[in-house]
């Protein structure tokens, strides 16, 4: 909260993979420290074949593994917004254009991510190309930072106004702008660096395997 603050964001989104305790932290932390910045709580959420879909303004979170067009539904049912995330890296964890299209058949989404620090040249292509056709289904397009070591806003989402409902408005009606953010952070420590593979490598696949085991149990 801290470094959202410094750096004057006036809305902050916590979306960490799977799961949406730490934005629930987040969020109360922000209103008992009277922070400046307000959290929407969010989560990335992994698909079936490993796409990944950002909900946003969620109450409780979504499954996981399921298809690209259920996740959108089950964000959608609980009234909140669904984003193609980091689309088109050519990564297992982001969304090919024919997956994306495919999905297109069955859902739509409320926003995807055009502004991103690790979008490369072909990325951005073949996203202008895929918008110059598919640009309804997709929604508002938007920037996220993606961060992983407190690297805040170097990707940022530019809407008319300051709060959260303000966001909301702005994607529902399609005015946000995608930006890159005028920052710059220190390059992460290698304790950093080993901290974040723990998380991946060990923590989150743990995590996983227990959401997967209570959402078997509950179906």
């Amino acid at each position: 909260m801290e470094i959202a603050d410094d750096l004057g964001l006036d809305v902050l989104a916590v979306t960490d993979h799977d799961t949406i305790n730490g934005a629930l932290r987040a969020r109360d932390y922000a209103l008992a420290t009277r922070a400046r910045v307000e959290v929407i709580i969010g989560m990335e959420v992994t698909t079936r074949r490993q796409d990944h879909v950002v909900g946003l303004f969620l109450e409780r979170p979504p499954s996981i593994f399921r298809s690209v067009p259920d996740t959108v539904d089950e964000i959608h049912a609980q009234g909140g917004l669904a984003v193609v995330a980091h689309p088109f890296l050519g990564l297992p964890s982001s969304i090919s254009p024919d997956r994306l299209r495919d999905a297109l058949r069955r859902c739509r989404f409320d926003g995807i991510e055009a502004e991103n620090p690790y979008m490369h040249k072909g990325a951005r292509d073949r996203l202008a190309a895929f918008l110059r056709d598919h640009s309804e289904g997709v929604g508002a397009q938007v920037g996220a930072s993606d961060a992983h070591f407190a690297d805040l806003a170097k990707a940022v989402t530019l809407f008319e106004g300051q709060d959260a409902a303000d966001v909301r408005r702005a994607l529902e009606e399609r005015t946000t702008v995608p930006a890159v953010g005028r920052v710059r952070h220190p390059r992460p420590s290698l304790r950093a660096h080993l901290q974040n593979q723990y998380r991946s490598l060990l923590r989150l696949p743990v995590m996983r395997a227990g959401t997967v085991w209570r959402q078997w149990r509950e179906a």
